[in-house]
């Protein structure tokens, strides 16, 4: 679903725990191999890497405050939604945007999710590592354009950089046990580098 969020990622699993990965990401000089299916999507503006499926669609916007990067089964036509996918949103300098640190902001955010009208929170956890603090949220949506909707959130600040990361995948709940096959490997080896 191409959605201007105006704030940024999450990176670990809420069922099975993982973590984001620090390590830096895949650049033309230097590989690291991609899962069978996928290919690495590089996001340049923000020093990150992220698996896309072969088949899947991928797009980058900018906007005033953001970065946002989306990787989808469906293609990415302007003006309309996307059903299954992932989207990455990067804010970095947060603190002046939101007149608080990264991680007060990130930890409000996650504690918000889920919890509107129609939603239904399905887990949550938090970590830590290194700079970087996630909060995860698994929630349901009862109600859209193809009924009931699942999604995986992960807000993550890094608070060495004040740089806050919105991540989520999110499927029809019809379709989420395969496409979660796909999300799940998508956030498990998303590469984030610490120092952006």
């Amino acid at each position: 679903m191409l959605r201007s969020l105006a704030l940024a990622v999450c990176g670990l699993l809420l069922m099975r725990p993982a973590a984001a990965q620090t390590s830096p990401p895949p650049t033309a000089g230097r590989s690291v191999a991609a899962p069978v299916g996928y290919n690495w999507q590089l996001l340049p503006e923000v020093n990150a890497a992220v698996l896309k499926p072969f088949t899947w669609n991928y797009k980058a916007e900018a906007s005033r405050d953001a970065q946002a990067y989306f990787v989808t089964r469906e293609r990415i036509v302007p003006g309309k939604q996307f059903k299954t996918g992932l989207s990455l949103n990067v804010v970095q300098r947060i603190s002046a945007k939101s007149k608080q640190p990264a991680d007060a902001y990130a930890r409000a955010f996650a504690a918000r999710s889920g919890r509107g009208a129609g939603q239904q929170v399905l887990g949550q956890e938090t970590k830590a590592q290194g700079p970087l603090r996630l909060y995860g949220v698994r929630y349901r949506l009862s109600s859209g354009p193809d009924g009931p909707k699942i999604i995986q959130q992960w807000a993550i600040a890094n608070t060495a950089t004040d740089t806050f990361y919105l991540l989520l995948f999110e499927s029809p709940e019809k379709d989420w046990p395969l496409a979660w096959k796909f999300g799940e490997e998508m956030i498990k080896q998303i590469r984030l580098d610490a120092k952006v």
